[in-house]
């Protein structure tokens, strides 16, 4: 799989993180890739087949809508499995990028992944056509010029900049500053700031927090820290491993160790220009079995 990414023009960057572009030629292979917690909110557009979503809880299989909005999650909730050819066009907003650029509670999207179409409306098929007609050099310029005209008309850009202080407080500090911290030193209320969070980030802030610190731990488990879990936790801002088992439980469904198996056996997987995703190719009975 090959992935590029590109950042927005300067006005864009507080409220859209990148722009992103992944292609594959799988044909019949088909990828599992498990989903952490995520403190994210994306839009994907897929111009050639799309991606299948594995309902956790219950097994079931669906294709994605052709253009997905993606809200954050406080758990582990949905698995994808990538297969076929794939050509995919990823926008990723900033914790406070929805509700300032579409003015809609950042909470009704919070756990949620569906049709941008019932969300945002037409528009947001009118910017796939003119993604589909443009060639892919030209394919940021056109999503810029889209969110651009989104902003101008935004009237919660300014009443999101709070917001967007205390996010980039708890990303500073990876999840591990307690939120009556995090209040204090912006001058407002616990309660202030679970308003705050609730409207435009969507999660209640002790959730970021912890998805905050949950994608540390997941970042530092590729690096020097991969054989030694009980110095991992406490850098990543964990009590001690036992809190960090039971973190990754929560938000991930797995244990460190076993998502760290999955993470290991995606490298042997995907080939491309870039590091895989989380990610592992089915064996023919685990894709029967699931497909």
């Amino acid at each position: 799989m090959t992935i590029r990414s590109w950042r927005p023009v300067p006005a864009l960057r507080p409220f859209v993180d990148e722009f992103g572009l992944r292609e594959a030629r799988l044909g019949a292979t088909q990828i599992y890739h498990p989903l952490a917690a995520r403190n994210d909110c994306f839009l994907e557009f897929y111009f050639e087949d799309r991606f299948r979503v594995v309902n956790v809880a219950s097994g079931s299989v669906h294709l994605a809508p052709r253009v997905v909005l993606v809200g954050p999650h406080s758990k582990r909730r949905e698995d994808l499995i990538h297969t076929g050819n794939l050509k995919v066009f990823h926008i990723g907003l900033s914790p406070i990028g929805f509700s300032a650029l579409f003015q809609i509670p950042a909470r009704t999207i919070c756990n949620s992944a569906e049709s941008a179409e019932i969300v945002l409306g037409a528009s947001i098929l009118e910017l796939e056509q003119r993604l589909a007609s443009a060639p892919i050099p030209g394919w940021c310029a056109v999503a810029e010029c889209f969110l651009l005209e989104r902003l101008a008309k935004s009237s919660l850009v300014l009443d999101g900049g709070v917001a967007a202080q205390i996010a980039r407080s708890f990303q500073r500090h990876h999840g591990s500053a307690p939120v009556s911290q995090i209040a204090a030193w912006h001058h407002l209320s616990v309660r202030q700031v679970e308003r705050i969070f609730e409207e435009h980030v969507g999660l209640r802030p002790k959730v970021f927090a912890r998805v905050e610190r949950l994608q540390r731990a997941l970042r530092m488990s590729q690096g020097d820290f991969a054989q030694d879990w009980a110095a991992l936790a406490l850098s990543a801002g964990y009590f001690d491993q036992s809190h960090m088992v039971r973190e990754f439980r929560a938000l991930t469904g797995e244990t460190p160790l076993r998502f760290k198996a999955l993470q290991q056996r995606s490298r042997a997987s995907l080939a491309g220009d870039h590091k895989p995703d989380v990610a592992f190719v089915l064996s023919p009975t685990d894709a029967n079995r699931l497909l």
